[in-house]
Order: structure tokens, then C-alpha cells, then sequence
């Protein structure tokens, strides 16, 4: 998934966890995005047979990457005065 030449995890828990637990603000970016979308991709893989403990993991793990993706958008208008750093997504 991500192009930064590290290993591809394959499971969305895996990638949101690597997002959550990254401490260098540069490398956030891609890590969100990365987890954002297989979190999604997996989303969209479970409206056909439903599993409510994993999709309540789903949403949270949705809400944890939207609010440390405001936090380091917050980090980078604060550093270069500038506009959002990462893009958003809905």
C-alpha cells in the first residue's frame, strides 16, 4: 500500500496501528492514508457479510486516524503558518 519502500502490512489493524503509533510527524501523511483506506477497503468488504465486533473496531479505528490526522494538520499550520498539511478525506 505505501509507496515508501517498507514493508506492506496487509491487515487494516496493522496499518492503523503504525499510524497511531508513529512519533515522526513527517512520515504521518502516508501512514494515515495508507490505514485510512484499508480501513475502507475492508468496510466495504464487510457490507456483504456483516461482523458487528469488527466493524465497531472499524468506526473506532476511523475515528483515531481522523482526529490524529487534525492533530497533525494542527502541528503543521502552527509550524509554517500555512494550510492543512494533510489532505482531507471523507
Amino acid at each position: 500500500m505505501s509507496t515508501n519502500g517498507a514493508p506492506h502490512p496487509q491487515d487494516w489493524n496493522e496499518l492503523y496501528q503504525l499510524a497511531m503509533l508513529e512519533t515522526d510527524p513527517a512520515k504521518l501523511p502516508p501512514l494515515i492514508a495508507d490505514a485510512h483506506k484499508a480501513i475502507l477497503d475492508r468496510i466495504q468488504e464487510t457490507l456483504t457479510k456483516p461482523i458487528s465486533a469488527e466493524n465497531e473496531r472499524l468506526s473506532d479505528a476511523l475515528c483515531g486516524l481522523r482526529t490524529l490526522r487534525d492533530e497533525v494538520n494542527s502541528w503543521k499550520s502552527k509550524s509554517n503558518g500555512g494550510g492543512p498539511a494533510v489532505r482531507k478525506s471523507s
